[in-house]
């Protein structure tokens, strides 16, 4: 039979057995500045992300690229998921039993007879024993919060494909703008010169000719200032996709899917889905069942806690065996203060679902009506360059029979490039209103919900 000094020394090495031990694992800015500097789209780990994704590195760098190259390098994402990882952590900690105490009380007998041993060891072991369910709830709680992180996941990998659809489609704007003033410099130095020539020869005012040159003039500062957006949109497309500004340098991207977008999803549609798939209010609806769960444990604990506490006494060389029953008595309380306390969370959370839902209601009309606005100005503008391009046409044939003078034609043709700019601006607008109304449903508008659920990419069910 073994000793008590036998089982005291087996309960401490099992104790001790499976102990992890602190790691140091220092934080170097120099030693991460340099990691970052080295970021590339050449990345082999991301090459192989890319393809296991579907979107080898080949050609342009589209938006599903680079959205993919975003959720491989961004480090929002890292802090989404280490937040993820920690509540996975949690799970496990919830779903622990508590562990029993022993303890170890020696005494001494300063007046025993003689022969007979002065030591008394006392050995105890307490064993809580969990009752009205409260590790289940306590684990149903846990696994909620783990839910909501992971939904916190969610929201930041959309909002990184947002960020990186509005650098993408700032820097295409950027780019037409800059590529448009350029084509207008000619003519509008070509008017310039006409107009002088007119002041030379008399027939029109120095004030026209002084006109025409400031509209140059603001047309060399446009196209530089175009430049300038377009250095920003790219800066911010590297910060979007968690790279270096560097690592564009020599990037050709796409703009397909971003350019004339068409209505694909209807506004019932929409709200339905925003509704009921977005992230964050899917978040809220979980946060809603762990206060029901967080209620239900506080409830529990109505009930007394219990324990078990098998002991053993070496008495002066007699072995004596005991058994004690711990019993919390319910006498001053019934828990009512942290149960109503539950109830009020869990009514707070009824409460802000609500109110976000709402919200989002709101956000979704208020996008789909501009979305349908932007499309409609969209529209108008190609009829007016449709107009005026057959316009400038008829005035170029007029020009060579003589009938009207280079420089109407000229103005024909800065009016073209002034509608072009409106056609740009109409563009922008409705790139921005597209985005916007997918920020408002959370979800890319070119499909539709079924062919959106087939692709398996949704992740917020």
């Amino acid at each position: 039979m073994p000793t008590p000094r036998l089982i005291l020394a087996a309960l401490v090495a099992g104790a001790l057995t499976g102990c992890t031990t602190y790691q140091s694992k220092d934080l170097l800015p120099a030693h991460t500045q340099a990691q970052f500097e080295h970021r590339s789209l050449r990345d082999p780990g991301l090459q192989k992300f890319l393809a296991d994704h579907g979107h080898p590195a080949t050609g342009e760098w589209d938006l599903a690229r680079l959205t993919l190259v975003a959720f491989y390098f961004n480090p929002n994402l890292d802090v989404a998921r280490a937040q993820l990882a920690a509540t996975e952590a949690g799970v496990r900690t919830a779903g622990a039993r508590p562990n029993p105490k022993l303890n170890f009380a020696p005494g001494y007998n300063q007046d025993a007879s003689g022969g007979v041993a002065p030591w008394i060891l006392g050995y105890a072991l307490d064993v809580p024993l969990e009752l009205a369910g409260q590790r289940g709830y306590r684990q149903a709680e846990a696994r909620q919060q783990n839910e909501i992180a992971r939904l916190g996941l969610a929201s930041a990998a959309w909002s990184t494909r947002s960020a990186v659809r509005r650098a993408l489609a700032a820097l295409h704007a950027a780019g037409d703008a800059a590529a448009l003033w350029r084509e207008q410099k000619p003519v509008l130095a070509q008017a310039a010169q006409l107009v002088e020539a007119q002041v030379r020869a008399g027939e029109v005012s120095p004030l026209e000719a002084s006109q025409a040159r400031i509209a140059l003039n603001r047309a060399e500062l446009a196209a530089r200032e175009s430049d300038r957006s377009a250095a920003n949109a790219r800066s911010r497309l590297a910060e979007a996709l968690g790279l270096p500004f560097a690592a564009l340098a020599d990037v050709r991207f796409s703009y397909q899917g971003l350019s004339d977008p068409v209505a694909s999803l209807a506004p019932a549609e929409a709200r339905t889905w925003a509704a009921q798939n977005r992230a964050d209010l899917l978040a809220a609806l979980t946060d809603y069942a762990a206060t029901q769960s967080a209620l239900q444990s506080e409830i529990a604990r109505q009930y007394p806690d219990f324990s078990i506490g098998p002991g053993y006494q070496l008495d002066q060389g007699e072995g004596k065996w005991s058994l004690a029953l711990n019993l919390t008595l319910p006498i001053f309380h019934q828990n009512q203060g942290p149960v109503a306390a539950a109830q009020a969370n869990r009514a707070a959370a009824a409460a802000r679902f609500i109110a976000l839902q709402a919200r989002v209601l709101a956000e979704v009309d208020r996008a789909a009506t501009d979305y349908a606005s932007a499309l409609g100005d969209l529209e108008t503008v190609k009829t007016m360059r449709t107009n005026l391009s057959q316009q400038a046409k008829t005035l170029r044939v007029q020009q060579s029979v003589g009938e009207i003078s280079r420089l109407e034609l000229a103005r024909a043709r800065i009016e073209l490039a002034d509608n072009s700019r409106a056609d740009l601006e109409a563009r922008v607008r409705a790139d921005l209103a597209l985005g916007a109304f997918e920020d408002a449903v959370q979800r890319p508008l070119i499909f539709s919900e079924s062919a959106w659920r087939a692709t398996g990419r949704t992740t917020l069910r």
